[in-house]
């Protein structure tokens, strides 16, 4: 597999962006969890969409059809059952499954959604800009290739409103040598082969001092 090289962008119920070069530096961004703001998570979009119900329902907030979609996703009848749902089992995971409904508010021309998703895409971006910056992937120019991995639920390019393709549009335009891919095989078989990779890299290096 030859060296690690390049960025790798996580976003499904968590964020995380982690970056490797060639000479063995590591770099990460976000990843905190929720209490710490990890906002471009399937979480944070879910968390912030339910704020925007309660800001709209207490007239602290613009009016969304967010209210009406996920009421009904939720079976509930009003904004102020929202409270008690979500403290029954505030799991980061539960609550991150309401993001197809901020999605499709958004399709729909919800203002509040489409600022809730691309605000996302500007913390999605920036994680990833910060280890581009820290370990200098991008060259002195900006410009330098490296590969740029995308793995997560939030990034699956399935959906008129991509947050993949945003992130990616967003990425390239600073960083023109950013090479998106998405990868072809579950996360574990990654992991497995990245676990080899070490392996091989040891033997090396052990046959190397003998």
């Amino acid at each position: 597999m030859g060296k690690i090289h390049g960025c790798v962008l996580i976003a499904g119920t968590g964020t995380i962006a982690y970056g490797f070069t060639e000479d063995g530096r590591e770099a990460r961004a976000a990843g905190a969890g929720p209490v710490l703001g990890d906002w471009g998570s399937g979480y944070g979009i879910a968390a912030q969409a339910l704020t925007a119900v309660v800001r709209a329902h207490d007239g602290r907030g613009p009016q969304t059809k967010l209210t009406y979609n996920i009421l009904n996703e939720l079976g509930l009848s009003s904004p102020d059952e929202l409270i008690g749902w979500t403290y029954a089992d505030p799991s980061w995971a539960r609550i991150a499954r309401l993001v197809p409904v901020v999605v499709s508010s958004a399709e729909a021309g919800d203002e509040v959604a489409n600022k809730i998703l691309h605000d996302s895409v500007l913390e999605l971006a920036a994680s990833v800009e910060a280890v581009v910056q820290r370990l200098g992937l991008c060259g002195q120019d900006g410009k330098d290739a490296f590969p740029l991995v995308m793995v997560g639920g939030v990034l699956e390019a399935n959906k008129r409103w991509d947050i993949g393709k945003s992130v990616i549009d967003r990425i390239t335009e600073i960083y023109p040598g950013a090479h998106p891919i998405r990868p072809k095989v579950e996360p574990a078989v990654g992991a497995a082969l990245l676990a080899w990779n070490y392996v091989i890299g040891d033997l090396s290096d052990l046959a190397a001092d003998h």
